[in-house]
């Protein structure tokens, strides 16, 4: 997932961080790394108010120093202080911003999330000024566009595209109130945010009730207050085991129940009002939904396309789903008899991740607990980086002791490997914490952008994950899963740290939502290439012992094992949010409405009594209205990958990876991303290699 954070990421208005007319370099400037960079993660509750406070007065100043310009407007007086200002102050958003995400003290926490509040309403009332609009529309007005580059063409369009999606073409009293839904809209999404972040649901089981469950895990695990007690939360290094491998079916259910309940009675309202808001808004633009305005500049265009997209591909996996679905039963049923327990004839929640595990087992021979053993944390990292460097023609160099939240993170410096270029710096943070963001992500800290006196800004990528922690007795290792959310995460950070943008608006990660996640769903690929296997993996009690061939095999046999329900799952999450955004419905019941999708796509009911969208945290992090992205951006990544399989140098092709950089993750968003994949591909895409990639056709 890529997250969104800093003004860069916000599409705050005039986020166009870089001189339009001036000359200048597309490439980084040869130096000797730095250490260290702009940003700072040690700032006190009293710091972080007062960085908050400069942040708003210089942006401001700025803007009222642009709207007071006397004689002709140029690029220079009108667009560049402002792209500059933000520039200069991205480092502190960042270093403000972030912190509510990772750092290990409560009262940091809240002041980060404090301050993200006060700047998103911030950010809402610069987007809507209207005196700011009107000194661009007279700029535009008075120059020719076809006389600007195409990247600063682009620049002037989408800024002041941004200000007309912000309602600045409607009249005052409609102006006034999309500015005040704009500004809850962003306080509920932060709320939101923060309760799950903040979840502390303890449930305690003891030895019995966790049957199945591995001594090395059982270890792991807090002691309850009683002996033989041992606490498990809803943190997913605890959660996703106990789901696969509990044996006792009321253990599963009590888990699953908790986790479908999670934030239900705080972040249902939120939910629930925040899609009554977001109706409003859009009604206000002159759009049918929200789905509609915020389709309108992605590549699916319109909610009708993305909803017939996932209909259609739902009709496909239908053959499997049902087959799929029939074997579940079938080992449920021979599990229920071995233990002498009732067979209902029926999939409930929380049997989806037992016995797909079940089924990868016995029909495939992927047992996740043997399979780990090969993957310890230190052999998967650095395989994983000399991955990407091969294919990227990169060099990854590791800062020793480095300035950074928690001692547990590892920074990096990265230089183009034929040029010695310094490009950027990246942090890994692998491991939960109490408070710390409960998922994987990827986090744009800083963008690339060409600064006043010429120099450039190099970017700043974080990845933040929860794999499970070492032990006395054992280092961190990882099932082949989070193996692969680990190469999808870092994909999304080598995005961010590859981008060749001279604007910080169109810096990595910044394309089309239903593109973004792209890049690094085909950088997973490399997982199921066992040339790449051998790489990640070396047995934790002795690295030169790698995964066994028989083992390697069933894992790349098992890729596509229970496709069709697993990618109707992803329908029915894609389905969900598409008809929340698009309803003509004023009040929605989301429990209700994601029990009947989740039945329908599934065939699998909610746990009684709960409400499963209280914790889908995409639908309040800018992933509204746009979650179908995750299907339809593997119609590109498995298209491109193909150009990688069908080279003569094989999959970790430097030619094809080199290719690959330049045309798709350099640009970021300076131009269309159909058009990076063209130029990528040598002509259109085809959903052909998709449709083989997840066993629904033949090649």
């Amino acid at each position: 997932m890529q997250r969104v954070i800093g003004r860069y990421s916000r599409r705050i208005l005039f986020v166009c961080f870089a001189p339009g007319s001036r000359s200048f370099s597309m490439s980084s400037v040869n130096l000797q790394s730095p250490t260290t960079n702009d940003l700072r993660f040690d700032f006190s509750v009293d710091e972080i108010n007062k960085q908050t406070d400069h942040i708003m007065e210089k942006t401001k100043q700025v803007l009222d120093e642009v709207v007071k310009v006397q004689g002709p407007r140029t690029f220079e007086n009108t667009i560049l202080p402002m792209a500059l200002c933000d520039g200069d102050l991205a480092a502190k958003e960042s270093s403000v911003d972030f912190l509510q995400y990772v750092s290990t003290d409560k009262a940091q926490r809240d002041a980060s999330s404090e301050a993200s509040t006060k700047l998103g309403d911030f950010a809402v009332e610069c987007g809507m000024r209207l005196d700011v609009y009107k000194a661009l529309c007279e700029f535009r007005d008075s120059v020719s566009l076809d006389s600007f580059t195409p990247i600063d063409r682009r620049l002037i369009e989408r800024t002041i595209r941004d200000f007309e999606r912000n309602g600045l073409a409607l009249d005052e009293e409609p102006r006034n109130r999309l500015k005040a839904l704009k500004q809850e809209i962003s306080r509920m999404q932060i709320e939101f945010q923060k309760n799950l972040n903040e979840d502390d649901t303890k449930l305690v089981f003891t030895k019995d009730e966790l049957e199945g469950l591995p001594e090395d895990f059982l270890k792991g695990l807090k002691a309850g207050e009683n002996e033989g007690e041992y606490v498990v939360t809803l943190q997913y290094p605890d959660l996703v085991p106990v789901l696969k491998l509990a044996k006792k079916e009321s253990t599963r259910k009590k888990l699953d129940h908790a986790h479908a309940s999670k934030c239900q009675e705080s972040n249902t309202p939120l939910l629930e009002k925040t899609l009554q808001l977001r109706r409003e808004q859009a009604k206000l633009l002159g759009y049918k939904n929200h789905a509609d305005f915020i389709l309108e500049i992605r590549m699916a265009k319109s909610s009708a396309n993305v909803l017939e997209f996932e209909r259609a591909l739902f009709e496909k996996l239908q053959e499997h789903k049902e087959k799929e679905t029939t074997e579940w039963l079938r080992l449920k049923k021979q599990e229920k008899e071995s233990r002498g327990e009732e067979f209902d004839n029926k999939i409930h929640s929380y049997d989806w991740s037992y016995y797909h595990r079940t089924n990868m087992e016995l029909n495939f021979q992927v047992n996740d607990q043997e399979i780990k053993n090969y993957f310890p944390m230190e052999i998967v990292t650095d395989g994983m980086l000399k991955v990407y460097e091969e294919i990227l023609s990169l060099k990854f160099n590791e800062i020793q002791s480095p300035t950074v939240w928690h001692e547990s993170v590892r920074m990096f410096a990265v230089h183009d490997e034929a040029s010695n270029d310094f490009i950027g710096h990246f942090y890994l943070d692998l491991y939960p914490r109490e408070g710390k963001y409960g998922h994987a992500a990827a986090f744009p800290l800083l963008p690339r952008y060409v600064k006043k006196d010429g120099s450039i800004q190099h970017p700043v990528s974080a990845m933040v994950a929860n794999f499970t922690k070492p032990t006395a007795d054992q280092p961190s290792l990882l099932k082949f899963n989070e193996v692969e959310t680990y190469f999808h995460e870092f994909g999304h950070v080598m995005h961010g740290i590859c981008t060749q943008s001279p604007y910080a608006r169109f810096s990595g990660t910044s394309v089309e939502r239903d593109f973004v996640e792209a890049p690094s769903q085909m950088l997973e690929n490399w997982c199921y290439e066992s040339e790449v296997l051998r790489r990640l993996s070396g047995h934790y009690q002795n690295n030169s012992k790698k995964l066994p061939e028989d083992m390697l095999e069933s894992l790349i046999k098992a890729r596509n094992a229970d496709t069709g329900l697993m990618n109707s799952r992803q329908i029915f999450f894609g389905m969900f949010d598409q008809t929340i955004h698009s309803t003509e419905e004023e009040n929605i019941d989301t429990g209700a409405l994601y029990d009947e999708f989740r039945q329908k796509y599934t065939g699998v009911a909610c746990p009684p009594g709960t409400n499963g969208s209280a914790g889908f945290g995409h639908l309040m992090g800018g992933y509204d209205a746009q979650y179908y992205g995750y299907l339809y951006s593997q119609v590109f990544s498995a298209d491109m990958f193909a150009q990688f399989k069908q080279s003569k140098d094989g999959v970790l092709s430097k030619e094809v990876g080199r290719r690959y950089r330049d045309s798709i993750l350099a640009p970021g968003g300076t131009r269309d991303s159909m058009e990076s994949i063209v130029e990528f591909l040598g002509r259109e895409p085809k959903q052909e290699p998709f449709l083989v990639s997840i066993g629904v056709a033949k090649e």
